[in-house]
C-alpha cells in the first residue's frame, strides 16, 4: 500500500506517511479521541514512498497495560483511492444524467422503461412515474411504419446501436421531431441487459432548416421562387417534356420604366411595385406554372405542358395587358408596362441555361423594338447568340493561348505632371480578328463567369510587373478594376493576400477600382467583401463616378478612399460650362469626405488647366499617354518630360 518495506518503516514516526494535504484540525481531533481511550475512524490522504498520494480508510484503537495505561495504538488501514474515484465518477454521471439538456431513457432488455431524466420529462411531458414500467411505444407518433421499426431493431440486435431522425408524440398529443440515439448494453456473456436512449427535440432546428431552404429558393421580397429554384424546376420540366412529348415555354419579363419609379418615388415604393407585379403575374398563369423573380425587375414564367406557341403568346398578351394597368403608389397612378421574350422547348435549345438565355435575348429584342411587347426567339437572334457563343469560346482560349495582354496607362499629378501610378487595363489581341474592344468582351466575361480566372490573371500579372518596376527603381502604384461578379468566383481577401505575397508588392501600393453599380447592391455581403480588402491595406476607388448612381449614403457605408470622375464630365470641360460646376461640386464633396480624386479622360491642356484650377489633384488620359504594354511604358517614361503648372 505504501511502497515502504517493514525495515524502512519500523522505528519511524507515523508522520513519514503524512501528505501535508490534510487539515491539522483532523489530527488534533484524532489524538484527543485516542488519548481519551476512544477508537478513531476516518479517511486520511497519505503519501507513498514514490511520492504519489492515496486515500485510506483508517481505524485506530488504543491498547492498554494491565494498569490501564495506553501503551500502543493499532491502526487498521484500507486503500480506498479507487473506491473514492469510482464514487466521484458515479456522482458525475448522476449529475450529467440529471442536468443534461438531452432526454435520457434506460429500458431493460425487453424494452420496459426503467428510469428517465428530467430532460425526458420536460421534452415529452410525461413524469418519470408515468413512464416507469411502460413500453416506449407510448411515445409513438404513428408516422413511421413497421418497416422503419424493424430496421431499427435489426440495427440494435446486429450492431448494438441505432441513430436517426424520428417523429414522436408528447403527452399533450403534439407531434415533434427528435434526433434519437439508442445503444444496447451487454453483460459478460454478450447478452443485452439494457437499452440506453438519448434524444433531443429538433423542432427549432427543423424550422431553421425550413427557413434556410425557403431563403435559398425563394425571393425575400416577393416570396416567389428565385433563380435557383427556377433552374431546378426548369431542368425537371425539360426532362418531363422530353419523356412525355410535351411542350414548355419560358417567358423572360423585364419591367419597363422601373428605374423611373425607383428614382422618383424611392426604393421603398419600388419594392412595393415589385410585390404588386408578382401578384398580377401569378394571376395570369395556372397553379401548375412557375412565376419566379429572376433578379432586380426581371421575372421568369415557366409554362408547363402547353399545346403550341400560340398558348404562350396568349399568356404574354395577358401579362402585357395586366401590367399596363396603372399601379397606385404613394397616392399616384403609375404606368410601367413590360417587355417579354419567349423561348420554346422543344426548339433550338435543350438545356435550362440556353433556354433562359434565348428568352433573355428575345426580351432585349422586344425592348429595342418599342417596349411593352413580346418577342419570340428567332433564327436571327440565334445567329447573334451563336456569335456570342463563338466569342465566348474564343475568350476561353484567349487566356490559355496568351492572347490577353495587360496595358498600363499613367496616372499623374495635375500640377507637376509627375507620374505616380498606372492603371492596368485588359486588352485582347485575337490572332485573326485583331484587337477586340473591352466593351465587347468584358460584359461577356462577366456573364459567363470567365471574369473570375481572367480577373485573377490580370491581378497577378500587373502586381508582378509593378513589383519588378519598383525593384528597378520605378516607383509607381497600381490601380486594377474588379467586378462584383468576381465576389462569387473566388476573388477574396486570402487570394489577394497570396497574390501580393507572391509578387512582393505592398498592399498600400494597390488600388482596386469598383463601379458605381456595385454600390447599388448596398448589401452587407458586398460591404464586408470590400472591407476585407481594405483590412489588408489595399485602397478602394469608385470608377466612372458621377454617372447617376452614387449617393452620399453609399459613400459613407462603403470603405472608399478614392473617386475617379467619369470622362463624360471632362470631355467638354471648360471654366464656363455646367460640367465645370458639376466637377467642382464633386471635388468639394470629395474633400469633405477626405477622398482622393482622379479625373479620367483628360485629352487637352485646357482640360488639365481647368481641373487643376478646380482643385483636382490627379489626372489620367490621352493628353499624357494612351494605355500601352509594359515595355512601351518603360520607354515612354524614359522620354517623358513633365510640364509643371504654376
Amino acid at each position: 500500500m505504501t511502497g515502504y518495506s517493514s525495515e524502512e518503516l519500523l522505528g519511524q514516526n507515523n508522520n513519514i506517511l503524512k501528505s501535508g494535504e490534510i487539515s491539522a484540525d483532523i489530527f488534533t481531533d484524532m489524538w484527543q479521541q485516542l488519548r481519551e481511550g476512544n477508537i478513531w475512524s476516518g479517511q486520511l490522504l497519505n503519501r507513498k514512498k514514490d511520492g504519489t498520494l492515496f486515500w485510506d480508510s483508517t481505524s485506530i484503537s488504543p491498547l492498554r497495560t494491565d494498569t490501564g495505561e495506553i501503551s500502543h495504538f493499532i491502526a487498521v488501514k484500507e486503500d480506498i483511492t479507487e473506491r473514492l474515484r469510482a464514487e466521484e465518477q458515479l456522482r458525475m454521471v448522476a449529475a450529467v444524467f440529471e442536468t443534461s439538456n438531452e432526454a435520457i431513457m434506460v429500458a431493460d432488455h425487453q424494452g420496459t422503461i426503467k428510469v428517465v431524466n428530467a430532460a425526458f420529462e420536460r421534452i415529452t411531458g410525461y413524469s418519470a412515474a408515468e413512464v416507469k414500467g411502460q413500453n416506449p411505444s407510448i411515445l409513438s407518433s404513428g408516422r413511421h411504419d413497421r418497416f422503419f421499426y424493424n430496421a431499427m431493431w435489426e440495427s440494435l440486435n446486429t450492431e448494438g446501436c441505432w441513430s436517426g431522425e424520428i417523429w414522436n408524440r408528447r403527452k399533450d398529443g403534439s407531434v415533434y421531431p427528435e434526433w434519437l440515439s439508442i445503444s444496447a448494453l451487454h453483460d459478460d456473456e454478450g447478452q443485452i441487459t439494457e437499452f440506453v436512449s438519448v434524444f433531443s427535440d429538433i423542432t427549432s432546428r427543423k424550422e431553421a432548416e425550413a427557413n434556410i431552404r425557403h431563403q435559398a429558393y425563394y425571393d425575400a421580397l416577393t416570396q416567389l421562387p428565385n433563380r435557383s429554384l427556377l433552374l431546378d424546376r426548369l431542368e425537371v420540366a425539360i426532362i418531363t417534356a422530353e419523356r412525355d412529348q410535351q411542350m414548355i415555354s419560358v417567358l423572360f419579363i423585364d419591367l419597363d420604366r422601373f428605374k423611373y419609379v425607383n428614382d422618383t418615388l424611392g426604393h421603398e415604393h419600388g419594392d412595393e411595385l415589385l410585390m404588386e407585379v408578382s401578384k398580377r403575374l401569378t394571376q395570369c398563369v395556372r397553379e401548375s406554372d412557375t412565376v419566379a423573380r429572376f433578379g432586380g425587375d426581371e421575372f421568369v414564367i415557366l409554362l408547363h405542358n402547353i399545346q403550341s406557341d400560340r398558348d404562350a403568346a396568349l399568356v404574354a398578351e395577358k401579362i402585357i395587358r395586366k401590367l399596363s394597368d396603372p399601379f397606385t403608389l404613394a397616392g399616384r397612378d403609375i404606368i410601367i408596362g413590360a417587355s417579354i421574350g419567349l423561348a420554346m422547348y422543344p426548339g433550338e435549345s435543350d438545356d435550362p441555361d440556353t433556354l433562359l438565355r434565348n428568352a433573355d435575348l428575345a426580351m432585349y429584342r422586344a425592348k429595342q423594338t418599342g417596349r411593352n411587347r413580346f418577342q419570340f426567339f428567332t433564327s436571327s437572334l440565334q445567329e447573334h447568340a451563336n456569335t456570342l457563343m463563338e466569342m465566348e469560346q474564343n475568350l476561353r482560349q484567349a487566356l490559355e493561348h496568351g492572347q490577353l495582354e495587360v496595358h498600363y496607362q499613367p496616372l499623374v499629378r495635375a500640377q507637376s505632371g509627375r507620374v505616380t501610378g498606372v492603371e492596368a487595363l485588359l486588352r485582347w489581341h485575337h490572332p485573326t480578328l485583331g484587337m477586340i474592344s473591352p466593351d465587347q468582351f468584358i460584359p461577356l466575361a462577366e456573364d459567363t463567369g470567365l471574369i473570375g480566372p481572367i480577373g485573377q490573371w490580370v491581378l497577378e500579372t500587373a502586381c508582378q510587373q509593378i513589383s519588378l518596376w519598383q525593384q528597378q527603381g520605378l516607383k509607381l502604384y497600381l490601380s486594377v478594376n474588379i467586378s462584383g461578379r468576381q465576389r462569387n468566383l473566388g476573388m477574396d481577401a486570402p487570394l489577394l493576400h497570396r497574390i501580393l505575397q507572391e509578387s512582393r508588392l505592398e498592399a498600400a501600393q494597390l488600388v482596386l477600382e469598383i463601379t458605381e453599380g456595385m454600390l447599388l447592391e448596398n448589401s452587407e455581403e458586398t460591404i464586408a467583401w470590400l472591407q476585407s480588402f481594405c483590412d489588408l491595406g489595399v485602397h478602394l476607388a469608385i470608377d466612372d463616378f458621377g454617372t447617376g448612381y452614387s449617393a452620399l449614403s453609399y459613400l459613407k457605408r462603403f470603405p472608399i478612399d478614392t473617386l475617379k470622375i467619369d470622362r463624360e464630365f471632362v470631355r467638354d470641360l471648360t471654366l464656363d460650362n455646367e460640367d465645370a460646376l458639376l466637377v467642382e461640386a464633386i471635388i468639394s464633396m470629395a474633400r469633405s469626405l477626405k477622398l482622393r480624386l482622379i479625373a479620367e479622360g483628360v485629352e487637352t491642356a485646357e482640360q488639365r488647366n481647368v481641373l487643376f484650377s478646380l482643385g483636382c489633384e490627379f489626372l489620367q488620359g490621352y493628353y499624357f499617354a494612351k494605355p500601352m504594354p509594359a515595355e512601351a511604358l518603360v520607354a515612354w517614361m524614359a522620354d517623358y518630360q513633365p510640364i509643371r503648372l504654376s
